[in-house]
């Protein structure tokens, strides 16, 4: 009797024990829920720790570079010479008789070089390679041309009087001086046997210009020859064939 009353102490005393025990030691562990992060769902829990891991996120870095194409144009320059026919001469007297003289022997206007060179003297310059007008870039171009090709054309451009290409196209024109000469220069005064005979040598002369008063030009002798009509014995000499002295190279 007295072990069995042993026995139920003692089971009594083991079970307040496991109660005892049971009811002060019990932990509660959370989990936090999972992360929903980027275009997917990635779970992120505790690290064991109870401290809750932040998710990273990174955003994409692009890194875009933009390249420029340089175009270079390059551009052609032209760089055209314009070469005469004058064939780089000189633009100058003494250049101009001295092919004169070689190439239009056939048909040679003057009677010596310096009659030449005093021709020369009266005419404008103008251009080099002009082709037509009263200058000596005209006449040096059409001699220089002779030169080389069809001198019976050229050469007679390339004289005192142009033969009506160098030459001012306001020029005045033998038909009006010799008219004008006849008018004014009659009898011992008149030097020219008849209106042919004054074209004939008038046609050689260096047209120059109407208001020419002296030089060895139509335009002087036209001058004269209108003046004539006032004083004819002392301007009919001027307006005649040898320039009596004023209407003469200079």
């Amino acid at each position: 009797m007295r072990t069995s009353l042993w026995l139920l102490t003692s089971l009594f005393t083991v079970t307040l024990a496991g109660c005892s025990d049971d009811g002060s030691d019990s932990t509660t562990t959370t989990t936090s829920p999972a992360t929903m992060t980027g275009t997917g769902t990635e779970g992120t829990g505790t690290d064991g720790t109870g401290t809750t891991a932040e998710p990273t996120t990174e955003a994409p870095t692009t890194d875009a570079t933009t390249s420029t194409t340089s175009t270079t144009s390059t551009s052609t320059t032209s760089d055209t010479t314009t070469t005469t026919t004058t064939g780089g001469v000189e633009l100058t007297c003494d250049e101009y008789c001295g092919i004169y003289a070689t190439a239009c022997v056939d048909s040679n206007e003057y009677d010596n070089n310096q009659a030449c060179l005093d021709q020369c003297a009266q005419w404008p310059v103008g251009d080099a390679g002009a082709i037509d007008g009263d200058s000596l870039g005209c006449r040096l171009y059409h001699v220089t041309v002779a030169s080389t090709t069809e001198p019976l054309t050229h050469c007679p451009h390339a004289g005192p009087n142009g033969a009506g290409v160098c030459v001012d196209a306001a020029a005045p024109t033998c038909e009006t001086y010799c008219k004008q000469y006849f008018s004014s220069c009659t009898k011992d005064l008149n030097l020219y046997v008849d209106d042919a005979d004054c074209l004939a040598q008038c046609g050689d002369w260096y047209p120059g210009n109407v208001a020419d008063v002296g030089g060895d030009t139509v335009g002087c002798r036209l001058y004269h020859a209108g003046a004539a009509m006032a004083d004819a014995a002392t301007h009919c000499p001027h307006a005649g064939p040898g320039g009596g002295g004023v209407c003469v190279t200079p």
